[in-house]
């Protein structure tokens, strides 16, 4: 990790030195150039850990800069034939013509070209993208994601209360699962418990891997006799899964603690009440705790 974080360095002073931005395209071909002078080589997944940590307004500027590039293309190009259309309706021939067609055939061509290289670009940063938002393991939304989002749901409910939850779900005894079957049985575990939590929220329902074997759900436009029903029905669906591995049989359960918005809640408040929640359904384990 320590020489990945060299490359980070000196990638970063490469393209300042050449006065390039760090987007994802020119970031990942110096970055690769680097490592490979130093007859190294990087695992696609470490190079976008390694980007994490630019700018991610930088990330969002260079996104609409390429949508804005790609719309001013498409309308040069509709121009210039627009353009031929006109001389030859005016019958306008000889050199004159052939010059306004070359030039015509040279400018689409610069254009396809520029709009091959935006195209890569646009997948460079749909892949940083999925790499903050989404995390690797479980499929669920990063913490980063969370924290991005929770920002504008706090400040939506600044005058009012929302008719929303957080829900904190906390794996029971995940540590003695990791000791007994080893860390790759554990990674097993917490992708198949996203995998059930999912089959019961809505699609309009986020879940966030908020750290370890700790997830966070944050659900919109629904009412405490709503939540109650679901949260309930994620604890027995889970309480009822046996996961077998070998002569093994994994039995799960989750503790939950649920905290209904109210009226100028701030981040903080908001995920504390619901941690409260949590810590009283820790004391019992597969237990709910609802604050609302």
């Amino acid at each position: 990790m320590k020489m990945i974080k060299e490359i980070v360095s000196q990638t970063l002073q490469e393209l300042e030195n050449s006065k390039k931005a760090p987007y994802p395209l020119y970031y990942k071909e110096v970055f690769n150039q680097i490592a490979k002078e130093k007859n190294l080589q990087i695992d696609n997944r470490l190079l976008m850990e390694s980007y994490k940590d630019i700018n991610e307004e930088l990330l969002h500027n260079t996104q609409q800069t390429t949508e804005f590039i790609a719309e001013t293309n498409h309308e040069i190009k509709n121009n210039s034939k627009n353009l031929i259309e006109e001389v030859e309706v005016k019958n306008i021939h000889g050199d004159v013509l052939s010059l306004i067609r070359e030039f015509e055939t040279n400018l689409v061509n610069k254009l396809e070209e520029s709009n091959s290289k935006i195209a890569s670009l646009q997948k460079e940063l749909e892949s940083v993208y999925k790499q903050i938002n989404i995390d690797s393991l479980t499929k669920a939304y990063s913490r980063k994601a969370y924290e991005n989002d929770i920002k504008s749901i706090v400040k939506a409910g600044q005058n009012r209360q929302l008719n929303a939850a957080l829900v904190v779900v906390d794996l029971d005894h995940f540590k003695e699962i990791n000791d007994t079957y080893g860390h790759l049985i554990g990674d097993f575990v917490l992708v198949k418990l996203i995998r059930l939590i999912k089959e019961i929220i809505r699609k309009e329902d986020k879940i966030y891997r908020f750290g370890g074997d700790e997830f966070i759900l944050f659900f919109n436009r629904i009412d405490k006799q709503s939540i109650e029903k679901i949260v309930e029905k994620i604890r027995k669906k889970i309480e009822s899964t046996k996961l077998k591995y070998k002569d093994y049989i994994i039995n799960l359960t989750v503790s939950i603690g649920v905290a209904c918005h109210i009226q100028n809640d701030t981040e903080n408040s908001w995920l504390g009440r619901a941690d409260k929640a949590l810590y009283d359904s820790k004391k019992f384990r597969n237990k709910v705790t609802i604050l609302c």
